[in-house]
């Protein structure tokens, strides 16, 4: 995959027991883990696994995460959360996302997230150019 803003990648959920209330209908908030989960799976996809960047000293810490939820998904559903980079600044990244039905094509949910880079200590800092060329697929 070529990693920017172009670059999409689909990561494919079976609905769990454990991400349902009790009619059985996927609690939202197992929406906000599904987004995390599509946004780490972009960055592997990209050539750039999130432990890399963990190891090396760094965090996406969440600054702003948002998920409008439009039709209901339930216990054993196929769903594909479908991610996008849409923003990168010096210190902030954002994604997008779409939850999608898999079995109808009917998108239920779509979201974005805010991240800015911290250090070890949490402080703000630039994003390392080598994590900036792995976002954008640029050399």
């Amino acid at each position: 995959m070529t990693a920017g803003k172009d670059s999409v990648c689909v990561l494919d959920i079976e609905v769990r027991f454990a991400e349902t209330d009790l009619m059985g209908v996927v609690h939202h908030a197992s929406y906000i883990v599904w987004l995390e989960a599509g946004r780490v799976a972009w960055m592997s996809q990209a050539g750039l696994p999130y432990v890399q960047i963990f190891s090396a000293g760094y965090n996406f810490a969440v600054t702003d995460i948002h998920c409008r939820y439009r039709t209901a998904i339930h216990f054993g559903d196929p769903v594909q959360v479908i991610t996008r980079l849409v923003g990168l600044r010096s210190r902030q990244v954002e994604f997008g996302y779409e939850v999608v039905n898999s079995a109808t094509g009917v998108v239920c949910a779509a979201g974005s997230s805010r991240h800015i880079c911290v250090d070890r200590v949490g402080a703000m800092t630039r994003i390392p150019d080598w994590v900036v060329t792995g976002l954008t697929g640029n050399d």
